[in-house]
């Protein structure tokens, strides 16, 4: 993430959550209503009209499918875990490195029910403001941006500046962005939650793996795939690990592993008796942990 430029890969991400509510057949994964409005003039095209997305995902796009649902998938695990959160008393909702998430708009429901801060880079959260004032959306009341560049801020500074309560649990997610920074930013970063968050607070991630725990040829060309998509977008991926020993590295911060789902568990989640496609993009996890002490 470049000073002073939005994140492209953040857009990517919400004209994919766009795209399959408008175009694909339901059953839905995780529907965003609102996604679309953060999109290019391009990608809303795509959005209006099924050929088009026919013709770009199988000649343009050729193969991006997995990490279509890849995203789908990681965002309604994340906010199935927020809701059984909520639902046992949890009130704080921490979005590390939102994008161009959606959550407290689309969520009025929970408006008096949790408070929302979104962190992510000065840049891209301008960039977002001068589209939800360009859109005239009025900000939800319960929503707080707060700035923070993860290479050169502290995410416990960052967050205390905030009205953010460290005496109350929280739920912290960090989606589609851990993979972009170095490795030390990313053990600093779940340090400093793991230093803010109070006992009982959750946290939910997803993650890459190295390329040797591919299991096919047609896994490792993805996986090449993948890199040569976030490269040619200025964001190439910095931190990959390996799904045996990093959850083991997240704990031994204060943390207690619930969940870690390999691409197979989530295909099996939310892609069983889908006709359009079949699997989700190989190289990723998602981790679910609960703060100990």
């Amino acid at each position: 993430m470049k000073a002073h430029h939005r994140s492209r890969t953040a857009e990517s991400a919400a004209a994919m959550r766009a795209v399959h509510l408008a175009v694909m057949a339901p059953p839905h994964i995780f529907r965003d209503p609102y996604a679309h409005l953060f999109t290019s003039p391009g990608w809303r095209l795509i959005c209006r009209n099924r050929l088009v997305f026919i013709i770009d995902t199988r000649i343009i796009y050729r193969g991006m499918l997995p990490i279509l649902f890849q995203i789908l998938a990681r965002a309604r695990f994340a906010e199935d875990q927020l809701d059984k959160a909520i639902a046992s008393g949890i009130d704080q909702y921490i979005i590390v490195g939102a994008g161009l998430d959606s959550f407290a708009f689309r969520r009025k429901d929970l408006a008096e029910k949790v408070r929302v801060f979104e962190l992510d880079h000065p840049a891209s959260q301008a960039s977002k403001k001068r589209r939800l004032k360009k859109l005239g959306l009025e900000l939800p009341k319960n929503l707080e941006f707060v700035s923070i560049d993860f290479e050169v801020q502290g995410l416990k500074d960052a967050l205390m500046e905030s009205s953010y309560a460290c005496g109350r649990p929280g739920f912290f997610s960090w989606l589609g962005s851990l993979h972009y920074i170095t490795e030390s930013s990313v053990f600093r970063t779940l340090g400093a939650i793991a230093e803010v968050a109070y006992p009982g607070s959750e946290l939910v991630l997803d993650y890459a793996v190295t390329e040797d725990h591919a299991a096919s040829d047609e896994e490792r060309a993805m996986f090449k795939k993948l890199q040569r998509f976030t490269a040619r977008r200025g964001e190439p991926l910095l931190s990959l690990f390996d799904p045996q020993t990093f959850p083991e590295q997240v704990c031994e911060l204060g943390f207690e592993l619930i969940q870690n789902i390999s691409p197979r568990v989530q295909t099996e989640m939310y892609l069983s008796g889908r006709k359009d496609y079949h699997s989700i993009m190989p190289s990723s996890y998602f981790a679910h942990f609960r703060k100990t002490s």
